[in-house]
């Protein structure tokens, strides 16, 4: 028995007359269904390859009923063969070619170009990228694109899968399916361009937060801080004033003037939480040894801050940023690690800062970051997801947990990033 032997199936309606050029064999490999409307077609069908067998559709019923299988599909069947000239070929193209792609089967099985020209020119690198790839390692192949389609402004997103079938001296044939997946696309889209949508709304939330929280830090400094001080010396103009035989009169001025230093101390603590002046000051460096320092005076666990520089000079959405994700993860620490120390790293190189907060409590698993009104750890990442910065939170239960951001220092560079981001939504 012959192998590999390429026969051509004849389609009914070719109008041809029924005739079986050689007997044919169960076992012979490749069956191609073609379907021609006239005798012209049907001999340069016949006359482009040197087919092994021609037969009429009625001669293999099982065929024709996986022809027929292939043609309702909402989608296009095909051979692709990359020849040795890395030129492609379609030796088999099903019906469904016409509704995919605007192009005949038969067309396309002539001119196999024709699918290459109705690729976006964004989208052919990937396509002949996947195409190399899935011929090195003789592996399925799996691509998707945009199709444009003649004469209109129609795109069509694409998925091509194949199965690699043989490599020959002739060239490497896959076998497989294309299908229109723009409904899938388009959705997708929309979800993407919500998710941004949310992420700067949730920026522009921070944004106003902070802002309110310095208008409010700044009143509370400005105005309540006065009117204590005010009141602390006018209370110790009345002190100096009483009588020392009135010893009453003198513990109750010394009771008040110590409730105004509680209430100034407790001013001050409000203005820190609301915004810290020493981070507007002294910078980022000084606000994060600050904050450790007074992490470690409310809990007393000791947390150790290295850094590369002494100094170092960010925006100021960069730098409020980074102290704030800094405040939530020591937080999370307080609340919930049982930590016995805290390791703090600050570090600058030409592109980025990065900072590296590690702990030796508890730890947590994959599953526990996704738990519902687990909002500490999902801020910290839209925060610095919209700088167009990076977060990796690193966990083992019993092993402790660390959290890496690192941030873009070119401004301009967040921009861009987050340009692109936008941009890859359309």
């Amino acid at each position: 028995m012959m192998k590999n032997r390429r026969i051509l199936l004849i389609e009914p309606t070719a109008g041809c007359t029924r005739a079986i050029v050689e007997q044919l064999s169960n076992r012979l490999s490749s069956l191609i269904p073609r379907t021609v409307s006239t005798l012209d077609e049907l001999n340069q069908v016949v006359t482009e390859e040197n087919w092994s067998a021609i037969v009429c559709n009625s001669s293999l019923p099982a065929t024709d009923t996986l022809h027929a299988f292939f043609t309702n599909l909402p989608g296009m069947a095909c051979q692709i063969r990359l020849n040795p000239d890395d030129s492609l070929d379609f030796p088999y193209v099903s019906e469904g070619c016409f509704a995919l792609l605007g192009i005949a089967p038969l067309t396309l099985e002539l001119h196999a170009e024709l699918l290459v020209d109705r690729i976006h020119r964004d989208d052919r690198e990937m396509f002949f990228s996947s195409l190399q790839s899935s011929a090195t390692l003789a592996s399925h192949w799996n691509w998707e694109g945009r199709i444009l389609l003649p004469n209109s402004d129609e795109i069509k997103w694409v998925n091509l899968r194949a199965s690699h079938r043989e490599t020959s001296p002739r060239g490497i044939v896959w076998e497989g399916f294309m299908v229109n997946i723009t409904q899938n696309k388009v959705a997708e889209q929309e979800i993407k361009q919500s998710r941004h949508r949310l992420r700067e709304l949730s920026s522009h939330i921070d944004t106003i937060k902070e802002e309110e929280r310095m208008r409010i830090a700044r009143e509370i400094h400005d105005e309540i801080g006065v009117l204590l001080t005010a009141l602390k010396m006018d209370l110790s103009w009345l002190r100096n004033r009483l009588p020392d035989s009135e010893t009453v009169l003198q513990e109750k001025a010394k009771s008040m003037s110590d409730l105004l230093d509680t209430a100034g101390v407790a001013a001050n603590n409000l203005v820190h939480s609301l915004r810290p002046g020493f981070l507007d000051v002294f910078g980022i460096v000084a606000a994060i040894e600050i904050e450790a320092k007074e992490f470690t005076k409310r809990t007393s666990i000791p947390c150790r801050v290295s850094k590369s520089k002494e100094h170092i000079e960010l925006p100021e959405n960069q730098s409020i940023t980074l102290f704030r994700v800094f405040q939530e993860t020591l937080n999370n620490i307080m609340k919930h690690a049982s930590a016995k120390r805290v390791q703090v790293q600050l570090l600058i190189d030409e592109t980025c800062v990065d900072l590296i907060v590690s702990d030796d409590g508890v730890g947590f698993d994959a599953n526990a970051r996704n738990k519902p009104r687990s909002f500490g750890l999902r801020g910290i990442q839209e925060r610095i997801g919209h700088l167009g910065g990076k977060v990796t939170i690193s966990s083992e239960l019993g092993k402790g947990t660390q959290v890496a951001v690192c941030v873009p220092l070119d401004g301009e560079a967040c921009q861009r990033i987050a340009t692109k981001q936008q941009a890859a939504l359309f």
